[in-house]
């Protein structure tokens, strides 16, 4: 549950992150998760629309496509957080 419930919230910061108007007031965590699930824009969100980005990014990481995520795709997944994490560390002068 704890796994979830942090993943959760990386998606809903992540909604925020992208949702965010340049130079205005962020958006609220709940305009965020609206505009972020409710794909169909019923006003509601689904649980289908609410596992639709858990499921995209399962089947990004099962590259395999045998239907489990292995160690070796999670280290995979971790090897590219890490380079990107460098990258823009570079990009903002190596702090």
């Amino acid at each position: 549950m704890k796994t979830l419930t942090a993943s959760t919230l990386t998606l809903f910061l992540a909604f925020a992150a992208q949702a965010q108007p340049p130079g205005g007031p962020p958006p609220s965590l709940a305009d965020s998760f609206m505009n972020g699930l409710d794909t169909n824009r019923d006003g509601r969100v689904d649980k289908a629309e609410f596992l639709r980005p858990y499921e995209t990014r399962f089947q990004s990481m099962d590259t395999n496509g045998d239907g489990a995520i292995d160690r070796a795709e999670i280290e995979a997944v971790e090897k590219q957080v890490r380079e990107r994490m460098e990258q823009m560390r570079q990009q903002q002068g190596g702090r």
